[in-house]
């Protein structure tokens, strides 16, 4: 089981930072800075602490520009789902509207995602029907670019992997390479197609590379060369080319 402490390092700036460390059976030191800012290390128990926080001292610019990061993206608000509001799907905005009708049932016409519901006043329905909608869209589109992409991977002896769907707030995917096992965000169907496209390519490229090391981001332009664009759109930075 992990264990998990919380501890404070002066970084070479003279910025104070707090960050979790948790102890785990892990070959590497792992670094991930979260939405709201909070910074996390995963190590080993047999890494000594003045290992770790020279490990943190020496990616402080990373830290510094992650945080800015998410301070600068919007900060999407919580549905009442009600006529009006708006839903990001595939990186565009769709109008939602609550219509009373003989039968439940959620689609898309035109630039407005539409509820037709028998109790449209029921706020509880209208939430269940709309997250059935997009699990949904979800496990028709991303099995989809999972078998478009996977031929970049077949060559170099990768081995189709499972795919699972969940909500992840922090992070757009994860993968189990011993497992073969990739994870998608549900949140990544709001993201242009392109962007889901980056993400389950970095994934792949995890089975080869499980670290974020010079070999990783290699294999990674090999195989999707405009993958830095792609990661500018999806994480606020950039617009898509085609709006």
């Amino acid at each position: 089981m992990a264990e998990a402490q919380i501890r404070r390092i002066l970084l070479p700036s003279g910025a104070d930072l707090e960050y979790t460390l948790e102890r785990k059976n892990v070959k590497n030191l792992n670094l991930r800075v979260c939405p709201d800012g909070s910074v996390r290390v995963s190590a080993s128990r047999r890494v000594p602490i003045r290992e770790i926080e020279a490990f943190l001292a020496g990616h402080e610019a990373f830290i510094c520009r992650a945080r800015n990061r998410f301070q600068e993206r919007p900060q999407p608000t919580s549905l009442q789902y009600v006529t009006g509001e708006t839903v990001s799907y595939l990186g565009r905005p769709l109008e939602l509207q609550v219509v009373p009708a003989d039968k439940d049932r959620v689609y898309i016409r035109d630039n407005r995602l539409i509820l037709e519901l028998r109790a449209p006043e029921n706020a509880a329905l209208r939430e269940r029907l709309l997250n059935r909608f997009w699990d949904r869209e979800c496990w028709t589109l991303f099995p989809e670019i999972l078998r478009e992409c996977y031929p970049l991977f077949r060559e170099l002896g990768v081995s189709y992997p499972t795919l699972r769907v969940r909500s992840m707030k922090s992070r757009w995917g994860s993968c189990l390479p011993a497992k073969g096992i990739i994870t998608l965000s549900k949140q990544l169907l709001a993201a242009p197609r392109g962007c889901i496209e980056y993400v389950v390519v970095h994934e792949y490229c995890h089975f080869l590379h499980p670290n974020h090391g010079k070999g990783f981001y290699a294999l990674l332009t090999d195989r999707m060369p405009d993958w830095k664009a792609r990661k500018a759109v999806l994480n606020g930075e950039a617009r898509p080319a085609d709006q």
